[in-house]
């Protein structure tokens, strides 16, 4: 075979010099058939799921297989996929017809070499409640994780977007480290019979006036601040960061926002300190609403401080 080509049809083989006869000899042994006239050396997962993306032209994998490319479950087989011509079914595949127009094409993402439901659709098809919340938390991890679940979410049914808002009830999405999901976690714990009566929602690395929050609930106004000591000790602030993060406080505090601010050290050795006094907040604003500061009450240094502060 040539180099670290992987995948092969019919007809490359035939232009690499290799027969029917050889071809033949070689399957189960160097060579693997994976549907007609489409061969792989390999039977790796994700080699085998390409190989079958192109034997099978417009399909898009779905289900327990999606959620293997989202990186929160195991691979299956067979595979299940759809697309909007006939259906097929062999020991690697099991492929669905979906009407024209029954699938939004926003609900559709490439993800490993291969086109697949977002983690938002996937989490809505699968049936299993830990799933689904393990769909969620590991296809929108990261600083941007709340972003691309809100762009994925609007792509949904009525019916799915429904069903995602009872999965994203019990999902930690959007952490950046291990120290936010313990912190989300604890607060999660206390904040359970909101959450679950749908007064309160925890966002995670949100925007707001053009900075960004460890964690948020919009509900009320409240902002959240994990700071590690190795990254935010003053010893190791830059003197511009020191001034951003001055500014950032300052724009909570002129917006109407409560800022709570914690040390790693008390998310690791005084979780109830947390967790409690944000139960406490969050349960004091639910009932005492305030008037906020509104657009057009804004002054220049309301921008963001990069926007505006001389540099130091």
């Amino acid at each position: 075979m040539h180099g670290d080509k992987k995948i092969w049809t019919t007809a490359e083989l035939k232009g690499a010099g290799w027969g029917e006869a050889r071809t033949r000899r070689a399957l189960g042994d160097t060579l693997h058939r994976v549907a007609r006239g489409v061969y792989t050396t390999t039977m790796d997962t994700d080699v085998v799921l390409r190989a079958l993306a192109l034997a099978h032209p417009g399909i898009v994998f779905t289900g327990r297989t999606a959620a293997y490319l989202h990186y929160a479950l195991p691979m299956e087989w067979p595979a299940t996929a759809c697309r909007t011509s006939r259906r097929h079914n062999d020991d690697l595949i099991t492929i669905r017809r979906r009407r024209p127009g029954t699938g939004r094409a926003g609900s559709v993402t490439s993800v490993r070499g291969v086109d697949a439901t977002t983690a938002a659709q996937t989490a809505v098809d699968l049936d299993n409640p830990a799933d689904q919340v393990r769909v969620l938390e590991r296809g929108y991890s990261g600083l941007r994780g709340t972003e691309n679940f809100e762009k994925d979410a609007a792509h949904l049914s009525r019916t799915g977007r429904r069903r995602l808002a009872a999965i994203r009830s019990k999902a930690i999405i959007g952490t950046a480290s291990n120290l936010e999901t313990q912190a989300v976690q604890l607060i999660r714990s206390a904040l359970r019979p909101e959450l679950e009566a749908g007064l309160i929602t925890i966002e995670t690395n949100a925007m707001v006036r053009g900075y960004c929050w460890d964690i948020m609930i919009p509900e009320v106004r409240l902002l959240i601040e994990i700071d590690s000591w190795a990254y935010h000790g003053e010893a190791k602030a830059k003197r511009m960061d020191f001034a951003r993060d001055r500014c950032k406080g300052n724009q909570a505090t002129r917006w109407g926002y409560l800022l709570l601010r914690y040390p790693d050290s008390a998310v690791k050795h005084a979780p109830h300190y947390v967790s409690d006094e944000v139960a406490d907040a969050v349960r004091f604003e639910l009932q005492h609403l305030r008037r906020f500061r509104r657009e057009d009450e804004a002054i220049p240094t309301d921008a963001p401080m990069w926007l505006w502060f001389p540099k130091v």
